[in-house]
């Protein structure tokens, strides 16, 4: 009897030995899982933070082409036909602007469209934004 119960332990405590950790196989495939996800993470919060920035761009040229228009209505002068460019301010960032005004099928209305860009882009690159209004004859 102690010889058998020697024999199941000995079994015992060979399977105990084995059953210790992962194998090398298990982890590498554990770290290539990780980093797959980790990379994927890490790309959509730089896409992230690229939009935010290009959205917080574009409610700034959005605000500089209404204030624009609004300088117009309040305005006693009506702009002439063709394209004016001028620059403004906002949030600590200088603006480009381009105004088209546009004839329209009514004489006493005016077509205005504003696009605009921030100043150190290029002319050449669409702009953040393109604002369109109508403007009524001030002398009516």
């Amino acid at each position: 009897m102690s010889m058998q119960v020697e024999q199941s332990k000995r079994t015992t405590s060979l399977k105990i030995k084995n059953n210790n950790g992962f194998t090398l196989l298990e982890v590498m495939i554990a770290l290539f899982v990780i980093a797959v996800a980790l990379g994927g993470v890490i790309k959509v919060m730089g896409n992230a933070a690229l939009n935010t920035s290009r959205l917080s761009n574009k409610t700034f040229a959005q605000w500089v082409a209404l204030n624009r228009v609004a300088k117009l209505q309040i305005g006693s002068q009506w702009p002439k036909f063709g394209e004016t460019k001028g620059d403004d301010e906002m949030a600590n960032q200088k603006w480009r602007w381009v105004q088209k005004t546009i004839k329209t099928d009514d004489k006493n209305v005016k077509r205005i469209e504003l696009s605009v860009w921030k100043e150190e882009d290029d002319p050449s690159a669409s702009p953040y934004v393109t604002v369109v209004g109508f403007l009524a004859n001030p002398g009516i």
